[in-house]
C-alpha cells in the first residue's frame, strides 16, 4: 500500500476544512484504491461447518490477545473493522498483519481514513514514534481459506470527517467495505467485511447498505454471501424488527436474512478508548444463499480481564449447500 509522505499529511492536517480538498485528497491518493495482501496459510482450512467471525477491534491496541480469542472460538475466516496501520496510538504496528500471523491466516486490508491528527497511545510502546508513520485506519480480513478477487467497496460519504472532524479527528476517507471469493470444501462464496457510518442517521445508513449490496451482486453473482461487521445501528438489541433502521429492509428485499445468524443482544462494552460506550447492538451477519447455525457473542476480555476492544466479537456457522 503505497505511504502517503509526512509532509503532504501535515499539508493536510493544517488545510482549512473544504470540500473540495477533501474531494481533491481522496482522488488522489493511490492507497485508497489499493488492497494489501499478504501472510501465509500455515493453519489448514476448517472441516465441517465453517466458523466465521466478525470484530471490531476498535483500531487493534491489542492484537495478540485478539487473536488468541479468535483462535478458541475456532475462525476459519475473520471479518476485522477499525484496524490501525502505522498510527502513534497503537505503538505503528500493523494490527491485521499481526492478527493474521498469530492465527497462521493469510490477509487483506484496505483504507477506510488516512488519519490526520495524532492521538495519543493509551499504553506505553517503547520505541514509538512521536507522530503516525502512515496514518492507515481501516477495514480487513485474515482466512485460513484460498481466497481470489478482493474487491474494496467504497460506501456513501453520509458524515464528513475532514470538514467536521468529530473529537478533533481530522482524517481523509470514507466508510468502506472489503470483500473477496472464498472456497471452503470445494464450494466457492463471497465474504466481506464492512463499516457502516457511525455518524450517519437510518437514512444515510440504509443508502450505505444499498450501494454495498449492488457492488456484492456484482462480484457474487449466484454465489452464497456472508456480510459481517459493524453496521453502527442506532437501536437495542433486535434492532432488526425496529423498522427505523431501514438497511434491514433493503437487505431482506434483497434476499438477505438476519435473524438465524446473529443473537438479540447488545454487542458494545465500556473500553479503554470509550468508557462511557452505551449498551447497543452494533454488529451484525447478514447472508444469503447459505445455512448458517450457532451464532455466537463473545466477550472482548482477555483471561486476566483486560478489555481488548468497545465491541465484543461475533461469529457462525456457516455451511454451503
Amino acid at each position: 500500500m503505497t505511504p502517503v509522505p509526512a509532509s503532504r499529511r501535515v499539508g493536510y492536517a493544517a488545510s482549512p476544512g473544504d470540500a473540495a480538498v477533501h474531494a481533491e485528497a481522496l482522488a488522489s491518493v493511490p492507497a485508497f484504491r489499493e488492497i494489501e495482501t499478504g501472510g501465509e496459510a500455515r493453519a489448514a482450512p476448517p472441516s465441517g461447518p465453517l466458523r466465521i467471525a466478525a470484530w471490531n477491534l476498535e483500531r487493534g491496541l491489542f492484537p495478540a490477545e485478539s487473536a488468541a480469542l479468535l483462535r478458541q472460538e475456532g475462525a476459519g475466516l475473520v471479518l476485522l473493522s477499525e484496524v490501525d496501520k502505522g498510527c502513534h496510538r497503537t505503538g505503528q504496528r500493523h494490527a491485521t498483519r499481526a492478527v493474521a500471523e498469530a492465527l497462521g491466516h493469510r490477509y487483506a486490508f484496505g483504507l477506510e481514513f488516512l488519519e490526520l491528527a495524532t492521538m495519543p497511545a493509551p499504553v506505553d510502546f517503547p520505541g514509538n514514534p512521536a507522530e503516525n508513520t502512515l496514518g492507515f485506519h481501516g477495514n480487513a480480513f485474515t482466512t485460513a481459506l484460498p481466497f481470489r478477487d478482493p474487491v474494496l467497496i467504497r460506501l456513501d460519504e453520509v458524515a464528513d470527517w475532514f470538514v467536521e472532524p468529530k473529537g478533533g479527528q481530522k482524517r481523509i476517507g470514507t466508510r468502506m467495505a472489503l470483500a473477496a471469493v472464498f472456497r471452503h470444501e470445494g464450494r466457492d462464496f463471497v465474504g466481506c467485511s464492512v463499516h457502516l457510518e457511525s455518524r450517519a442517521d437510518f437514512a444515510g445508513r440504509d443508502r450505505q447498505m444499498v450501494t454495498l449490496l449492488a457492488a456484492l451482486d456484482e462480484l457474487a453473482g449466484s454465489l452464497p454471501v456472508v456480510i459481517g461487521g459493524d453496521l453502527n445501528t442506532q437501536v437495542a438489541a433486535g434492532g432488526h424488527d425496529d423498522p427505523r433502521e431501514l438497511l434491514f429492509e433493503t437487505a431482506r428485499r434483497q434476499g438477505y436474512d438476519w435473524r438465524a445468524a446473529n443473537l438479540a443482544s447488545p454487542s458494545t462494552r465500556p473500553s479503554r478508548w470509550s468508557p462511557g460506550a452505551e449498551q447497543r447492538q452494533l454488529d451484525w451477519f447478514c447472508t444469503r444463499g447459505c445455512h448458517v447455525s450457532d451464532p455466537h457473542m463473545v466477550p472482548a476480555l482477555a483471561p486476566d480481564g483486560t478489555v481488548l476492544t468497545d465491541h465484543d466479537l461475533i461469529s457462525l456457522a456457516v455451511r454451503f449447500g
